[in-house]
């Protein structure tokens, strides 16, 4: 009987930790969006006082007014799965020149200048 006790309590003291972790969790990023706009808002403001300063020297603006600043938006919706999402960027598809080694391996020169190495019919 005591066991089944021991167990019950700390079943419920698990499902206590949970709870104030996952409340943690929701408050921590909730700060962080906080930070975000924040940050979003100085940005503004910058841009702002950049651009009057480009318009008393009389510089032409090279770019858009509507600036996206962020290339990821977060969706905080107060509870722990909230969605983000990133933009995808357009990358262009470099042609890999693939190298057959002394001992029969495969491998490119990654942007880093190292070798990386790939199955062996890619030299095929």
């Amino acid at each position: 009987m005591k066991q089944y006790i021991f167990i019950i309590i700390l079943i419920i003291a698990s499902y206590k930790c949970n709870s104030q972790s996952v409340e943690t969790t929701l408050y921590i990023k909730e700060e962080l969006v906080k930070q975000r706009d924040e940050l979003l808002q100085q940005v503004r403001d910058i841009q702002k006082r950049i651009d009057s300063i480009d318009q008393k020297l009389g510089n032409k603006n090279s770019y858009k007014s509507d600036t996206q600043y962020l290339t990821k938006s977060v969706n905080y919706n107060n509870s722990l799965n909230s969605s983000t999402t990133k933009k995808k960027r357009n990358k262009p598809r470099t042609t890999r020149r693939y190298i057959r080694g002394s001992r029969g391996g495969c491998y490119y020169i990654n942007s880093n200048g190292n070798k990386t190495y790939v199955d062996r019919s890619m030299c095929n």
